[in-house]
């Protein structure tokens, strides 16, 4: 049974339980990293702390979304093979983890590495074909 796209047509294939928890992990450090942030920003004891909170959160996510989009996405021109991009994957939450644990949120912080370690080890962090681009 032919799906009539031809023999070139990318096949899609449903993610596993693990590739499912990893991007659910991958959202879970967005939030994290705004909240880690905005509490940064509010226990400096600085006149405006609320504006520096919202910048603190802000760049602190930005930069985890520049990291994650330069060496993990999966449609990344830079994107790492296997084992150097496991190490990638895992640094924003360690690094991210270490902030929040300073702003009492190192428990979150745990699970959530935890959680990523292993759905990205499971997962091997998404297939290493290259992806063709869409015409």
């Amino acid at each position: 049974m032919t799906d009539g796209r031809g023999p070139d047509a990318v096949r899609m294939h449903a993610p596993g339980p693990f590739a499912v928890l990893a991007f659910a992990c991958e959202l879970a450090l967005l939030v994290l990293s705004a909240v880690t942030g905005w509490r940064l920003g509010q226990a400096a004891d600085v006149p405006s702390r609320g504006a520096l909170a919202a910048v603190i959160a802000v760049v602190l996510v930005v930069a985890v979304v520049l990291v994650w989009a330069r060496w993990n996405a999966p449609r990344s021109r830079s994107r790492l093979p296997w084992p150097g991009r496991y190490l990638t994957q895992l640094a924003p939450f360690v690094v991210v983890g270490l902030l929040a644990a300073f702003v009492g949120l190192g428990w979150w912080a745990a699970v959530l590495a935890f959680l990523a370690a292993v759905a990205f080890g499971v997962s091997r962090g998404g297939d290493d074909e290259p992806v063709s681009p869409r015409t």
